[in-house]
């Protein structure tokens, strides 16, 4: 393991070590290759867990989708509560309070 040393401004030092330093990388897999014993076996399989995956991923779309129907359904509820407040926000600044003066009264 190699160590290396940087040299901060203001007199730290940082050191860092090299955990990778000795290791060989680890060496790729190959995906292994199997020939089918007959063409109408290879089709059967293919089209059993095409068909499942299908399944599963039409399944995992509906339910994305509801999903995002739902935070829309939830944003677009925000969307009109944030737009309530403004609209009250601009009221109260509209409107004097009622027991203040609106301005100096001559005597």
């Amino acid at each position: 393991m190699t160590t290396q040393e940087l040299e901060a401004p203001s007199g730290f030092s940082i050191v860092v070590d090299d955990v990778d330093a000795g290791q060989e990388p680890e060496p790729e897999l190959e995906p292994e290759i199997t020939a089918p014993e007959t063409e109408e076996a290879a089709t059967t399989a293919s089209d059993n867990s095409t068909g499942a995956n299908k399944e599963e991923s039409d399944a995992r779309i509906k339910q994305i989708q509801g999903e995002a129907e739902s935070r829309k359904n939830e944003f677009a509820k925000l969307l009109e509560e944030h737009a309530q407040v403004i609209k009250e926000l601009k009221q109260m600044e509209d409107d004097p309070p009622s027991g203040a003066v609106a301005g100096p009264t001559e005597a």
